[in-house]
């Protein structure tokens, strides 16, 4: 868990040094990096201290964690009078970074998929692979939230 999460505090110090340094977009404020880093840092507790998943009906993974986490990072900053409201690119940065990573693990398990099955693939357009991609990786998460759930309510039923 924790190398996640330091990927992505590495993620926000370089969206934060982009931000400062693209002149075409307004420099957000310090505070708003801060707030995302004690984001981390807050999902870093709950994992060491397996508070992750206490008293919800369905888990959720990780990365959507991070994502809610941002996303209320950008909603906090949008009602605080006293902090200039961020640039929309700053946590749309963060959100693609996140992003990239269910891509990759997508893009190598349909490797996997064409050389287990010794599929050619040459000639196919690059907009029908990366739909299939797309549908893959749906269905990946799909898949992996269900075997998530299974194993959350054993672990429930479990403790009774």
């Amino acid at each position: 868990m924790a190398n996640i999460l330091d990927i992505l505090k590495k993620t926000i110090e370089d969206v934060q040094v982009k931000n400062q340094k693209d002149k075409n977009v307004e420099t957000a404020d310090p505070s708003i990096f801060d707030l995302l880093r004690s984001e981390v840092t807050k999902l870093d507790h709950k994992h060491q201290n397996k508070q992750m998943q206490k008293g919800k009906r369905n888990p959720k993974s990780i990365l959507d964690m991070i994502k809610d986490g941002i996303d209320g990072v950008r909603k906090q900053n949008k009602k605080d009078p006293n902090v200039a409201t961020a640039p929309k690119s700053v946590f749309d940065d963060l959100i693609k970074k996140i992003g990239q990573k269910q891509q990759k693990l997508a893009s190598t398990g349909l490797k996997k998929i064409v050389e287990d099955y010794n599929l050619n693939i040459e000639g196919m357009p690059n907009e029908v692979l990366n739909q299939i991609q797309t549908q893959y990786q749906d269905d990946l998460k799909k898949f992996n939230h269900q075997y998530a759930s299974a194993i959350h309510n054993l672990i429930r039923n479990n403790k009774r």
